[in-house]
């Protein structure tokens, strides 16, 4: 069950459907989220109702996973894997990681020899599993973040972590939990055990592998914002309870910051921007928005707290870009036409679509530069509050609260990248690449990121899409020990920018809102 805002009746994706609702008054809190006919027929939030007796629920169907994205563009590398060599009592090559054994390549005599690349996501978690020996990525499987159910942000997560008795225990379990079941998975797919797995590289934000390890991620939710650690973190998979070799270790890419993580180093990496041809500018947009810049001499990044919108949380009709969410939307005049993933019927608005819609609504002058909701045809006024009807059958809808969100994730992601150009000393002329990464770009068009604002119009034509460059960079160091020493130099070589602590910079965030901002 999806629960953005940790059960505080705000996110209205709990949504729930009783049996025999006539005995089962509502909230007068429900207006935000269903209409008059939904209420009777029995839909209600679970976090906000309180079970006095035995009850019938109907519960909503588990998110799908099919459209989690699970591939991403990977530059050239050497093939070669990394295990240490050690004979056993009976002289038979084998696989150790132990202290002090000599560091060789995977031994081709070695049957089975296979590793996983994950990429640990706040809301998603990929696996791919990997034949070391012959450099074959063989599968990949892929599952939601099982610590959605504590909150969708990093941010809610901390506070969990911090405020909750084992509250960084029980976030640990979640994510073992949904590893073991990948892994599982995978070896049961391919006939299998876990002794066949010798190696594992994971690519995730900072508070994700803190979580993973065990450790508190208070620290980064409080000033100086500091992790626990700095740097690569490697860990014992049977530590950590995954079904693995006994040899196995889960090496962890060093993140920059709190806020630019592993995930971030994995996609430069990637990407090959460590040598880069040309100035380049990567954006990985989630629920937080990195940005690096490469301008062939030096990286300089920064974070930017672009909230849960663009994933289609904290959206009245907001859903996960999986079967059945709009993706892309069109206004002709008096009527509203969208596509739905995978063609399904319409049951909400992902953050493609979510885009797509307040570009349309800026060009046919719906919504103005303040992005306030304008009268027109396609807005109606429910319950004193205005709506852009998309599909009045399937109730899906954005508010002028909606709006806002995409305004403030508009304008952090926007003055981020603002202030790299102007660290740096580049014009947005100059730039002559930007790299979209993530499951974001996976259903977005350069249109629909520029009619909204999110990018400057003079950046339309450069614009392209890499995917998962996260899993594509644990891929890379899994499959090629000496890229390993390469990530780690480059986190080490990115200047972090805290955009809080830059004077004026509050000023350029609330401009860069407007949907004109002429920054």
């Amino acid at each position: 069950m999806e629960a953005p805002c940790g059960g505080t009746g705000t996110c209205g994706k709990c949504k729930v459907r009783l049996q025999s609702p006539g005995a089962h008054p509502a909230d007068e809190n429900l207006i935000a989220f269903f209409n008059a006919e939904q209420i009777a027929d029995g839909w209600r939030l679970a976090c906000l109702y309180k079970v006095n007796t035995d009850i019938y629920v109907d519960l909503p169907p588990q998110s799908s996973v099919s459209n989690i994205v699970s591939q991403g563009y990977m530059k050239n590398f050497v093939h070669a894997p990394y295990a240490r060599k050690v004979l056993n009592t009976g002289g038979n090559a084998d696989l150790h990681l132990g202290n002090n054994i000599e560091a060789v390549n995977v031994a081709n005599s070695t049957a089975s020899c296979c590793g996983v690349a994950i990429d640990l996501g706040t809301t998603t978690v990929v696996a791919s599993l990997v034949d070391l020996n012959g450099g074959r990525e063989i599968d990949t499987l892929s599952c939601p973040n099982g610590q959605k159910a504590f909150g969708q942000d990093v941010i809610t997560r901390i506070h969990y972590a911090g405020t909750n008795s084992g509250g960084t225990e029980i976030l640990q379990k979640a994510i073992i939990k949904d590893l073991r079941n990948l892994l599982n998975a995978l070896c049961r797919r391919h006939n299998l055990t876990m002794d066949n797995i010798y190696d594992v590289t994971v690519a995730a934000n900072a508070t994700m592998i803190h979580l993973l390890a065990g450790i508190s991620p208070e620290s980064m939710g409080k000033s100086p914002y500091m992790p626990a650690f700095q740097g690569v973190l490697s860990l014992s998979g049977l530590d950590l309870g995954l079904p693995v070799s006994p040899y196995c270790r889960v090496y962890c890419l060093p993140a920059v910051s709190s806020f630019v993580g592993g995930d971030i180093t994995a996609g430069i990496l990637a990407c090959g921007l460590e040598d880069p041809s040309e100035k380049t500018l990567f954006i990985d947009i989630g629920t937080n928005g990195e940005i690096v810049l490469a301008d062939g001499e030096h990286f300089c990044s920064c974070s930017c707290a672009a909230g849960p919108a663009l994933e289609g949380m904290n959206i009245s009709c907001g859903v996960q870009a999986a079967q059945g969410a709009i993706e892309d939307l069109f206004i002709d005049e008096h009527t509203v036409q969208y596509t739905t993933i995978g063609g399904e019927p319409a049951n909400g608005i992902c953050g493609s679509g979510l885009l797509a819609a307040v570009a349309e609504m800026r060009r046919t002058g719906i919504i103005d530069k303040s992005g306030r909701l304008l009268s027109h045809s396609l807005v109606k006024t429910v319950a004193g509050k205005k709506r852009f009807i998309i599909d009045d059958k399937q109730n899906i809808y954005l508010t002028q609260q909606d709006i806002r969100q995409v305004q403030l994730a508009k304008g952090a992601i926007l003055s981020g990248i603002y202030t790299l150009l102007k660290t740096v000393g580049i014009k947005a002329t100059e730039l002559q690449r930007v790299v979209v990464a993530g499951q974001f770009g996976a259903h977005l068009k350069a249109d629909s990121l520029i009619g909204s604002g999110l990018l400057p119009p003079e950046w339309e034509e450069i614009i392209s899409y890499t995917g998962n460059t996260s899993k594509s960079g644990a891929l890379i160091c899994l499959l090629s020990y000496p890229e390993r020493t390469v990530v780690e130099a480059i986190a080490k070589n990115i200047e972090y920018i805290e955009l809080a602590q830059l004077e004026g910079y509050e000023t350029l965030f609330v401009k860069c809102m407007q949907f004109d901002p002429s920054a």
